[in-house]
């Protein structure tokens, strides 16, 4: 179940909408085939069995088949998704739950893997974060160090954009006060003559003008954004764009 497009706050976009490692579903598979193979497997090798067998290795079948089924629709609904925004993961059929993490909270992410997970490129993730909840884990994630690396780049570049954000604001200068019209011009008395000599002051030297700041990349990713839902650009020049400027971070 992917992640619906309408929850989606202005301008955010997605760059990871994944499920459980294809490992979640590896032992209830295993487990459910050996238990039909068996069922089969007496069922024909034990022909003078008593006729309640039959229901009996029925009911085997049926309750295998419906743990894999339950155990599927766990893994169809499971989803962790990494936005430019924020870190959500859902889980649930009937009764949903949904974490989310803004990424400005974002302090550490940490996986572990071990020897088996690392065969099968699977592992567990653990976002740090500001607040009351400290640490979220999050288990069964396909490929936890480029998942890692990924949501390291969108922090760095949510907070480049923020920092981007805070520069200095231009101070206006003040304004000269003009004279009132009609207003009578006080004669201006005649200088006094100073026998000091006195020392000429150094010139003002007026600040060189900053340069205009290069835009961001976070800026122009949004830029882009902006851009492709105006339909400027296609997908494709959309896709290309916005993954050269996720590799410059």
């Amino acid at each position: 179940m992917s992640f619906p497009r309408k929850l989606l706050a202005p301008g955010e976009e997605i760059y990871l909408d994944s499920r459980p490692n294809w490992s979640y579903l590896f032992w209830p598979s295993v487990f459910t085939v050996i238990v039909l193979a068996g069922c089969v497997a007496v069922f024909v090798l034990w022909a003078s069995a008593p006729a309640f067998m039959a229901w009996v290795l029925l009911a085997l079948g049926v309750c295998a088949l419906v743990y894999f089924a339950a155990r599927y629709i766990g893994w169809r609904t499971k989803s962790f998704v990494v936005t430019s925004q924020r870190i959500v993961y859902r889980t649930g059929a009937v009764r949903r739950t949904g974490r989310e993490i803004p990424i400005g909270r974002v302090q550490d992410v940490t996986y572990h893997q071990t020897v088996v997970e690392r065969i099968v490129r699977a592992g567990s993730l653990t976002v740090e974060s500001a607040g009351r909840q400290g640490q979220d884990p999050f288990p069964d994630i396909s490929r936890p160090a480029e998942v890692q690396s990924l949501i390291n780049r969108v922090v760095a570049q949510a907070a480049g954009g923020f920092l981007a954000a805070q520069g200095p604001a231009a101070v206006p200068a003040p304004a000269t006060a003009a004279p009132a019209v009609g207003t009578p011009r006080v004669a201006e008395s005649p200088p006094i003559t100073d026998p000091t000599p006195r020392v000429p002051a150094p010139p003002v030297i007026e600040p060189t003008p900053p340069a205009a700041a290069t835009p961001t990349i976070a800026q122009q990713l949004g830029q882009l954004a902006e851009l492709h839902k105006q339909g400027v650009i296609t997908d494709a020049e959309y896709e290309h764009k916005r993954r050269e400027l996720l590799d410059r971070l």
